[in-house]
């Protein structure tokens, strides 16, 4: 069974998670990026960069059932997140914050849909 879209996806998936904990890790040990930072937005990165690497990235890699479902959650989780960086802290959080949640959207699409052109590609197979 060729599953290289699947790789692909989870090899972006651990990138994006590395890039959270790198991001989180640097804010959170007192790295001043120039601009405000919502006190708690490290540590969300930090975290979910962390749980990204050691779940969705994991899963997809080894093709597991719960790969997809582990996808759509963490996209979901980042568009709440996002949504509420957009709303309740309109004018609070720093563009540099929206882009990086954008960044991880739109990544998130691409593993996604990597991942839906494989489960079809198996399908047929």
């Amino acid at each position: 069974m060729n599953t290289t879209l699947n790789k692909i996806a989870s090899v972006l998936a651990f990138l994006v998670g590395g890039l959270s904990i790198f991001a989180g890790a640097l804010a959170m040990t007192g790295w001043e990026p120039g601009y405000f930072v919502l006190n708690w937005l490290p540590v969300y990165n930090f975290i979910l960069g962390t749980l990204t690497v050691l779940i969705p990235a994991t899963l997809i890699w080894k093709n597991s059932k719960y790969a997809m479902p582990a996808a759509i959650a963490t996209f979901s989780i980042h568009a709440i997140v996002t949504l509420l960086l957009l709303t309740v802290f309109r004018g609070t959080v720093a563009a540099n914050s929206i882009g990086a949640m954008i960044f991880r959207l739109v990544t998130w699409l691409i593993i996604l849909a990597l991942m839906i052109v494989q489960s079809r590609r198996q399908t047929t197979q």
